[in-house]
Protein backbone atom coordinates (compact mmCIF):
# COMPACT_ATOMS: atom_id res chain seq x y z
CA UNK A 1 0.00 0.00 0.00
CA UNK A 2 1.34 3.43 -0.95
CA UNK A 3 2.02 6.12 1.65
CA UNK A 4 -1.12 8.08 2.40
CA UNK A 5 -3.44 5.23 1.44
CA UNK A 6 -5.88 3.59 3.82
CA UNK A 7 -7.52 0.22 3.54
CA UNK A 8 -11.18 -0.47 4.23
CA UNK A 9 -10.84 -4.07 5.35
CA UNK A 10 -13.43 -6.69 4.49
CA UNK A 11 -13.58 -10.29 5.68
CA UNK A 12 -15.04 -12.18 2.70
CA UNK A 13 -15.89 -15.32 4.70
CA UNK A 14 -17.88 -13.30 7.24
CA UNK A 15 -19.67 -11.29 4.55
CA UNK A 16 -20.65 -14.44 2.67
CA UNK A 17 -21.80 -16.13 5.89
CA UNK A 18 -24.14 -13.20 6.51
CA UNK A 19 -25.31 -13.22 2.90
CA UNK A 20 -26.06 -16.95 2.97
CA UNK A 21 -27.96 -16.61 6.23
CA UNK A 22 -30.29 -14.09 4.58
CA UNK A 23 -30.62 -16.21 1.44
CA UNK A 24 -31.40 -19.29 3.55
CA UNK A 25 -34.24 -17.41 5.24
CA UNK A 26 -35.56 -16.18 1.89
CA UNK A 27 -35.39 -19.67 0.41
CA UNK A 28 -37.20 -21.29 3.32
CA UNK A 29 -39.91 -18.65 3.21
CA UNK A 30 -40.59 -18.86 -0.52
CA UNK A 31 -39.88 -22.53 -1.29
CA UNK A 32 -43.26 -23.98 -0.18
CA UNK A 33 -45.14 -21.74 -2.63
CA UNK A 34 -42.65 -22.48 -5.42
CA UNK A 35 -42.79 -26.22 -4.77
CA UNK A 36 -46.58 -26.26 -4.77
CA UNK A 37 -46.75 -24.49 -8.14
CA UNK A 38 -44.10 -26.78 -9.59
CA UNK A 39 -45.95 -29.89 -8.43
CA UNK A 40 -49.27 -28.56 -9.75
CA UNK A 41 -47.76 -27.93 -13.18
CA UNK A 42 -45.89 -31.21 -13.43
CA UNK A 43 -48.81 -33.30 -12.16
CA UNK A 44 -51.00 -31.96 -15.00
CA UNK A 45 -48.82 -33.80 -17.52
CA UNK A 46 -47.23 -36.44 -15.25
CA UNK A 47 -49.83 -37.46 -12.65
CA UNK A 48 -48.78 -38.35 -9.14
CA UNK A 49 -47.88 -42.02 -8.86
CA UNK A 50 -46.42 -42.29 -12.34
CA UNK A 51 -42.76 -43.07 -12.92
CA UNK A 52 -42.24 -39.67 -14.53
CA UNK A 53 -43.73 -37.85 -11.53
CA UNK A 54 -41.48 -39.77 -9.19
CA UNK A 55 -38.45 -39.05 -11.36
CA UNK A 56 -39.11 -35.30 -11.49
CA UNK A 57 -40.56 -34.63 -8.05
CA UNK A 58 -39.87 -37.39 -5.55
CA UNK A 59 -36.33 -38.35 -6.54
CA UNK A 60 -34.96 -34.83 -6.96
CA UNK A 61 -33.36 -32.62 -4.25
CA UNK A 62 -35.80 -29.86 -5.17
CA UNK A 63 -35.25 -27.75 -2.09
CA UNK A 64 -31.48 -27.79 -2.61
CA UNK A 65 -31.84 -26.79 -6.26
CA UNK A 66 -34.24 -24.01 -5.31
CA UNK A 67 -31.85 -22.72 -2.63
CA UNK A 68 -29.07 -22.72 -5.24
CA UNK A 69 -31.30 -20.71 -7.57
CA UNK A 70 -32.05 -18.15 -4.85
CA UNK A 71 -28.35 -17.78 -4.03
CA UNK A 72 -27.33 -17.51 -7.68
CA UNK A 73 -30.00 -14.94 -8.50
CA UNK A 74 -28.58 -12.52 -5.95
CA UNK A 75 -24.91 -13.58 -6.06
CA UNK A 76 -24.82 -12.79 -9.78
CA UNK A 77 -24.86 -9.11 -8.72
CA UNK A 78 -21.64 -9.27 -6.68
CA UNK A 79 -19.46 -7.99 -9.49
CA UNK A 80 -21.99 -5.24 -10.20
CA UNK A 81 -21.76 -3.73 -6.72
CA UNK A 82 -18.28 -4.73 -5.49
CA UNK A 83 -14.87 -3.91 -6.97
CA UNK A 84 -13.26 -6.77 -8.94
CA UNK A 85 -10.57 -8.07 -6.56
CA UNK A 86 -12.88 -8.17 -3.56
CA UNK A 87 -15.66 -9.66 -5.71
CA UNK A 88 -13.34 -12.52 -6.61
CA UNK A 89 -12.54 -13.16 -2.94
CA UNK A 90 -16.25 -13.13 -2.11
CA UNK A 91 -17.04 -15.67 -4.82
CA UNK A 92 -14.26 -17.94 -3.56
CA UNK A 93 -15.77 -17.73 -0.07
CA UNK A 94 -19.20 -18.48 -1.53
CA UNK A 95 -17.88 -21.62 -3.23
CA UNK A 96 -16.33 -22.74 0.07
CA UNK A 97 -19.48 -22.26 2.15
CA UNK A 98 -22.63 -22.79 0.11
CA UNK A 99 -22.77 -26.62 0.09
CA UNK A 100 -22.14 -26.78 3.83
CA UNK A 101 -24.91 -24.25 4.48
CA UNK A 102 -27.23 -26.35 2.31
CA UNK A 103 -26.28 -29.46 4.27
CA UNK A 104 -24.85 -31.17 1.20
CA UNK A 105 -21.83 -33.53 1.41
CA UNK A 106 -21.21 -32.99 -2.32
CA UNK A 107 -20.90 -30.04 -4.74
CA UNK A 108 -24.38 -30.20 -6.23
CA UNK A 109 -25.47 -26.81 -4.88
CA UNK A 110 -22.20 -24.98 -5.60
CA UNK A 111 -22.05 -26.37 -9.14
CA UNK A 112 -25.56 -25.14 -9.92
CA UNK A 113 -24.95 -21.79 -8.22
CA UNK A 114 -21.88 -21.02 -10.30
CA UNK A 115 -23.22 -22.33 -13.60
CA UNK A 116 -26.28 -20.12 -13.06
CA UNK A 117 -24.19 -17.10 -12.07
CA UNK A 118 -22.13 -17.51 -15.24
CA UNK A 119 -25.26 -17.58 -17.39
CA UNK A 120 -26.77 -14.55 -15.67
CA UNK A 121 -23.54 -12.56 -15.89
CA UNK A 122 -23.16 -13.30 -19.60
CA UNK A 123 -26.72 -12.16 -20.27
CA UNK A 124 -26.70 -9.18 -17.87
CA UNK A 125 -25.69 -6.68 -20.55
CA UNK A 126 -27.97 -8.06 -23.25
CA UNK A 127 -31.43 -6.70 -23.90
CA UNK A 128 -33.59 -9.75 -23.16
CA UNK A 129 -37.30 -10.32 -22.93
CA UNK A 130 -36.79 -12.49 -19.86
CA UNK A 131 -35.87 -11.17 -16.43
CA UNK A 132 -33.04 -12.76 -14.39
CA UNK A 133 -35.50 -14.59 -12.14
CA UNK A 134 -37.22 -16.08 -15.19
CA UNK A 135 -33.86 -17.26 -16.48
CA UNK A 136 -33.21 -18.88 -13.09
CA UNK A 137 -36.57 -20.67 -13.36
CA UNK A 138 -35.64 -21.91 -16.83
CA UNK A 139 -32.32 -23.25 -15.56
CA UNK A 140 -33.99 -24.86 -12.55
CA UNK A 141 -36.53 -26.65 -14.72
CA UNK A 142 -33.76 -27.89 -17.00
CA UNK A 143 -31.73 -29.05 -13.99
CA UNK A 144 -34.69 -30.97 -12.62
CA UNK A 145 -35.07 -32.62 -16.00
CA UNK A 146 -38.24 -31.26 -17.61
CA UNK A 147 -36.44 -30.78 -20.93
CA UNK A 148 -35.61 -34.49 -21.07
CA UNK A 149 -39.21 -35.69 -21.47
CA UNK A 150 -41.67 -35.01 -24.25
CA UNK A 151 -44.58 -34.77 -21.80
CA UNK A 152 -42.98 -32.02 -19.70
CA UNK A 153 -41.02 -30.11 -22.35
CA UNK A 154 -43.98 -27.81 -23.20
CA UNK A 155 -43.92 -26.54 -19.59
CA UNK A 156 -40.64 -24.77 -20.37
CA UNK A 157 -42.46 -22.43 -22.75
CA UNK A 158 -45.72 -22.20 -20.79
CA UNK A 159 -45.82 -18.50 -19.89
CA UNK A 160 -48.31 -18.84 -17.02
CA UNK A 161 -46.36 -21.72 -15.47
CA UNK A 162 -43.01 -19.95 -15.79
CA UNK A 163 -44.46 -16.69 -14.46
CA UNK A 164 -45.94 -18.41 -11.40
CA UNK A 165 -42.57 -20.03 -10.61
CA UNK A 166 -40.72 -16.76 -11.10
CA UNK A 167 -42.90 -14.72 -8.75
CA UNK A 168 -41.51 -16.14 -5.46
CA UNK A 169 -37.98 -15.36 -6.70
CA UNK A 170 -38.91 -11.90 -7.95
CA UNK A 171 -40.74 -10.89 -4.77
CA UNK A 172 -39.05 -12.94 -2.08
CA UNK A 173 -35.31 -12.55 -2.65
CA UNK A 174 -33.91 -9.36 -1.07
CA UNK A 175 -31.46 -7.17 -3.00
CA UNK A 176 -28.66 -7.90 -0.55
CA UNK A 177 -25.66 -6.91 -2.65
CA UNK A 178 -27.07 -3.55 -3.64
CA UNK A 179 -27.45 -2.71 0.06
CA UNK A 180 -24.01 -4.09 0.90
CA UNK A 181 -22.36 -2.20 -1.97
CA UNK A 182 -23.91 1.06 -0.80
CA UNK A 183 -22.70 0.41 2.75
CA UNK A 184 -19.18 -0.29 1.49
CA UNK A 185 -19.16 2.94 -0.53
CA UNK A 186 -20.17 4.90 2.57
CA UNK A 187 -17.25 3.37 4.47
CA UNK A 188 -14.85 4.24 1.66
CA UNK A 189 -16.21 7.78 1.41
CA UNK A 190 -15.76 8.32 5.15
CA UNK A 191 -12.17 7.09 4.94
CA UNK A 192 -11.16 9.37 2.07
CA UNK A 193 -10.81 12.25 4.49
CA UNK A 194 -7.45 10.76 5.51
CA UNK A 195 -6.11 9.84 2.09
CA UNK A 196 -6.57 7.47 -0.82
CA UNK A 197 -8.44 4.29 -0.07
CA UNK A 198 -7.90 0.69 -1.10
CA UNK A 199 -10.22 -2.19 -0.34
CA UNK A 200 -8.38 -5.00 1.38
CA UNK A 201 -9.67 -8.49 2.05
CA UNK A 202 -8.57 -10.24 5.22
Amino acid sequence: MKQGEMAVRVEPAAVIAEFLQVMTQASRKTYPTWQRMLVDGVSDVAPEGTDLYRQLIEYQPLEDFYFAGVVALEASKIRKYVEPILAGDLLIALAAQVDRIAGRPDRIVADFVFSTISRLEVEAGVALLTMPYDQVVHLLLNRIGLFNYEATRPLLTDFAFRHSLGEPLARGVPQWWKTYGAKLKRQVTASTQLGHVKLAAE
